[in-house]
């Protein structure tokens, strides 16, 4: 007996247009942001890593895709964390995915550290406590693939 097609998940590239017709212009243009050998990007701007609160230190942050009109049901951003700094020790519900880009580092999740080298991916579950640090003497990046709409993170 032969079966129809394997059934998924609907994924961003997936979603429907809107009623009333066909997604506005805006939001079917391609973006396209160069890498620079410093580990910027055309047309992406450096912003805070969050509010000054005492919980980090030394970090950037860069959205690549996200929340610039795009219809996407995930957000991709590059934080740098700079010798001797770390991210917030946090949790939240929805879960992530961490992809080694620059340096080493490494990620606390839960009770375990893991080191980090370029290319290494880490997923990080949801609820699970996690911070991510650089001990090392270069600089350490790292992609964070989220969703789109996701809780705000809980500092322990």
């Amino acid at each position: 007996m032969r079966k129809g097609p394997k059934k998924h998940s609907p994924s961003s590239c997936d979603r429907q247009a809107p009623r009333g017709g066909e997604p506005s212009l805006r939001h079917r243009r391609m973006r396209l942001h160069r890498h620079r050998p410093d580990f910027t990007w055309t047309g992406v701007k450096t912003e805070r890593y969050k509010d000054a609160d005492g919980t980090w230190s030394s970090v950037l942050r860069r959205t690549l895709i996200g929340g610039k009109a795009e219809r996407t049901a995930f957000h991709v951003r590059y934080f740098e964390v700079a010798p001797g700094g770390h991210t917030t020790l946090e949790q939240h519900r929805h879960e992530h995915v961490v992809l080694c880009m620059r340096g080493r580092g490494e990620c606390v999740v839960g009770r375990r550290k893991h080191g980090l080298s370029p290319l290494d991916v880490l997923y990080v579950p949801p609820f699970a406590a996690h911070q991510l640090r650089n001990p090392h003497g270069e600089p350490f990046g790292f992609l964070c693939i989220v969703d789109a709409e996701r809780d705000r993170p809980r500092p322990l």
